[in-house]
């Protein structure tokens, strides 16, 4: 008897394989659809059944394609806000025989109307007591599900999520918890840095799983501010017909040597050019007109700024790098990738250095630009998320959240000097690659930001 999670870099995204006498269950499949077969063919099974906890929002599904190439069927729980074509509807209490696992349903709404838990049971031992639960999107390691998806019925979907919670304490202490995402998702504020928990350890020590009291626990959850990508709709949409195209590793080949000229160009580019190299590497040198998206930016940043109809391609350190970011955006949908490149021109004159790097500025300049510089002159930008605004504000700062620059971009000026800043600079030195691509020519970055500010008082 096996269970084996799959972990989706960028999202931090968490699926699932479980399997005993020749059988597997695949729950929340990522399009990845090798990673799957191959972790069956490892323990001789064949993948027999795909499960999907929610319809969800932040990345396209691989049900469909997993299910065409095994012919497995796919589940999806009942209450889902569109018909989902590919899945047959699973309901509370059914239960599917994987072996010598047997899972059964749990209907837990909250997170979305159609979510549902999957309570597992070792039936050598037990068919009574649960041994684990797969919780999707609404119990995680130190928090629970986020409930804004239904702007109109935030109470009602916080009182959905606090009966479905309790339904899982109910499983017993001893359940182990696999929940669909880790540290880093969007789909909640608060996981822990941990992918493994139990229901008891949970209990205690789980912020909202504590709250005794109903009434109490909905003006938490209605309080919450979490942020929609407009990405998401997409996400919502795909996931409705479903989406057969896996990802592969020849996801994204080498930009075609013809039309890597145009590409190089300072404008007129044929799409958008996205520099996945680190910031400093960016900060140091890279092509005019290129947006810096390195590492889990890409996945938390790109569907807020990237745009499906506009042709993309990668620079990168290398071909893994590249196909690693083509993969984060494949499985969000972004499949126009027109190729990669590996090498950044050096700049051969003085302007050609100020057009391909970003100056970095340090506390004590701010200070100075602080109390020296008028508003229309000079802007500190701070990018960061609001609740981290509202636990610590900087003074004289403008505040625009990373993702929301494409929605404001007309309100930046070209003639103004802008000097960007988060917790640390790694989103500053985004939201400053993408001012500079809108035609800002003064802009620089506040290296180490507010961890620096703070250690210059």
């Amino acid at each position: 008897m096996f269970i084996e999670s799959v972990k989706t870099p960028g999202i931090a995204h968490l699926s699932y394989v479980i399997g005993n006498e020749g059988k597997a269950c695949v729950i929340d499949p990522q399009l990845d659809t090798d990673t799957y077969l191959s972790i069956a063919g490892k323990h001789n099974c064949r993948i027999t059944h795909i499960v999907e906890t929610h319809r969800n929002e932040d990345f396209i599904s691989g049900a469909l394609a997993l299910s065409n190439r095994t012919q497995a069927p796919v589940y999806h729980g009942e209450h889902a806000d569109e018909t989902v074509q590919y899945a047959s509807i699973a309901r509370d209490n059914d239960s599917f025989e994987v072996g010598k696992w047997l899972l059964k349903v749990v209907a837990t709404p909250g997170h979305t109307k159609d979510s549902i838990s999957l309570a597992c049971y070792d039936t050598n031992q037990s068919k009574t007591t649960p041994i684990g639960v797969f919780t999707g999107d609404t119990l995680f390691v130190n928090d629970v599900g986020r409930t804004d998806f239904y702007p109109d019925e935030k109470e009602h979907m916080a009182s959905e999520l606090y009966e479905s919670l309790q339904k899982l304490i109910a499983l017993g202490d001893q359940v182990i918890v696999y929940p669909a995402h880790g540290a880093g998702s969007v789909c909640g504020g608060g996981m822990a840095d941990r992918e493994f928990t139990t229901i008891g350890f949970e209990k205690q020590y789980n912020p909202l799983l504590s709250v005794q009291q109903k009434p109490e626990f909905i003006r938490q959850k209605v309080t919450e501010h979490h942020y929609i990508s407009p990405y998401f709709s997409e996400m919502e949409r795909a996931n409705v017909t479903g989406v057969d195209s896996p990802v592969s590793d020849m996801v994204i080949q080498p930009l075609h040597e013809q039309r890597v000229p145009q590409w190089l160009a300072e404008s007129d580019k044929p799409g958008l050019l996205i520099d996945v190299r680190a910031h400093a590497a960016f900060r140091d040198s890279h092509i005019p007109g290129s947006l810096n998206l390195p590492g889990d930016l890409l996945s938390a940043y790109g569907g807020w700024l990237l745009d499906y109809q506009q042709p993309i391609a990668i620079v990168a350190e290398d071909k893994e790098s590249a196909r690693a970011s083509a993969k984060q955006l494949w499985r969000m949908g972004f499949c126009n990738l027109s190729g990669y490149l590996t090498d950044v021109p050096f700049p051969l004159t003085r302007e050609q250095q100020h057009q391909h790097s970003i100056d970095t500025v340090t506390a004590d300049v701010v200070e100075k630009r602080l109390s020296e510089f008028k508003e229309k002159d000079w802007v500190l930008l701070d990018v960061r998320k609001r609740d981290e605004v509202e636990s610590m504000a900087f003074p004289g700062a403008l505040h625009t959240y990373l993702g929301h620059l494409k929605q404001y971009k007309d309100k930046f000026s070209a003639d103004t000097h802008y000097t960007c800043m988060c917790g640390s600079g790694k989103r500053a030195t985004v939201a400053a690659s993408y001012l500079k691509m809108l035609g800002c020519t003064h802009v620089d970055v506040f290296t180490g930001s507010l961890q620096a500010w703070e250690a210059h008082q």
